[in-house]
């Protein structure tokens, strides 16, 4: 009997110690690193060579910095997730050009991306150290584009997609494709660096060299740019 009762005992205080087990607490800093790759250019053995395999983003107090570069290329997007405003750097060889999208720009820029009905589903899993939760993401106009999206709830980052074409999403993405310039961009979440020490602050404002221009001319220009490598 005294077996029994205390048993009984010990799974109460197991249950009461797992109820008052602190939340882990979001993470409000740091980097990023995906690795990407383009399933549909394969065959394009140039292409193919010269694009950036690698991405790192990093935040803080909701500014958040895309970048990707690769020898003599680099391509850095900076968001405000606070503010819902956005600044593009771009260089390659010696060109150098960057813009800061007005706010017309920016619906503009939101009205052309595809469209996608989000699915979530009550799948998880953890993806470079974060609990992640599955959603299906479905091109409204093309059934056969069927995205597969892995995103975290522990980043604390505010309106973490109001930018790209998954906006209902309500976690960072850790695993995703979109399309830009004509071409399907896988993304994968490999590393997290946690913190973000002193010289990494420079991050958080564009490269002073560049010449300004609109959005509208940046898109043409990396139009024009992939279409040379076709």
């Amino acid at each position: 009997m005294f077996v029994k009762h205390s048993s009984i005992w010990i799974g109460i205080c197991l249950i009461f110690l797992m109820s008052c087990t602190p939340e882990k607490p979001p993470v409000k800093e740091g980097t990023i690193i995906y690795s990407v790759d383009y399933p549909n250019h394969k065959n394009n053995a140039f292409l193919y060579s010269i694009l950036p395999k690698e991405m790192e983003i990093s935040f803080q107090n909701g500014i958040v910095r895309n970048d990707i570069s690769r020898a003599n290329l680099q391509n850095v997007l900076l968001f405000d997730c606070n503010q819902k405003q956005m600044e593009i750097y771009f260089q390659y060889g010696e060109e150098a050009f960057k813009t800061k999208l007005t706010p017309k720009e920016t619906r503009e820029m939101l009205k052309g991306q595809q469209q996608y009905d989000i699915q979530f589903t009550d799948e998880v899993d953890t993806l470079s150290g974060f609990n992640v939760k599955k959603a299906i993401a479905r091109n409204r106009t093309d059934k056969q584009d069927v995205i597969t999206l892995w995103y975290t709830e522990e980043i604390d980052i505010p309106n973490p997609n109001w930018y790209n074409t998954f906006q209902e999403v309500p976690g960072v993405l850790l695993a995703y494709s979109i399309d830009r310039f004509g071409i399907r961009m896988d993304y994968k979440a490999k590393k997290f660096i946690p913190k973000m020490d002193k010289s990494k602050q420079r991050l958080f404002t564009l490269p002073a060299k560049g010449t300004h221009i609109s959005y509208r001319e940046y898109e043409q220009k990396m139009n024009n740019l992939f279409a040379t490598f076709e």
